[in-house]
């Protein structure tokens, strides 16, 4: 069911779902948006995609048996392999039910690592 509800705005797109996902996804949204710097947000693949420095950098979604926080990176993915207390990591997206959704600590790990991986490039250019 993934990409089922179709949104223009992240606001619809938690609107449109089942009231247990939205509960479980509308914290981490919060989180997410705390914990990057300019944050933007928009609808992409039919999901919300969260953004820094204008480049995705993780993306919420929900399927009927479960949510997903989109890491968007494999490399990251597979770093992060093992180290997860939380939710089930299938390739680079990190799975969980609405009755045990993502601690802040985890999504802050996430979000912190994505945003290293992207001003990494930056760095080394000085």
């Amino acid at each position: 069911m993934e990409r089922g509800y179709p949104a223009h705005t992240v606001d619809e797109y938690l609107a449109a779902i089942p009231d247990a996902q939205r509960a479980a996804l509308a914290p981490i949204r919060r989180v997410i948006l705390e914990a990057i710097p300019g944050a933007g947000e928009h609808i992409g693949y039919g999901i919300p995609i969260f953004d820094y420095r204008r480049r995705g950098l993780v993306g919420l979604s929900v399927a009927q048996e479960h949510c997903s926080l989109h890491l968007m990176s494999p490399p990251l993915a597979r770093e992060l392999k093992g180290l997860l207390a939380e939710g089930e990591l299938e390739g680079a997206t990190l799975h969980f039910t609405p009755d045990e959704p993502l601690s802040a600590t985890t999504v802050r790990l996430i979000v912190q690592r994505r945003i290293a991986e992207i001003d990494a490039p930056l760095m080394a250019h000085g």
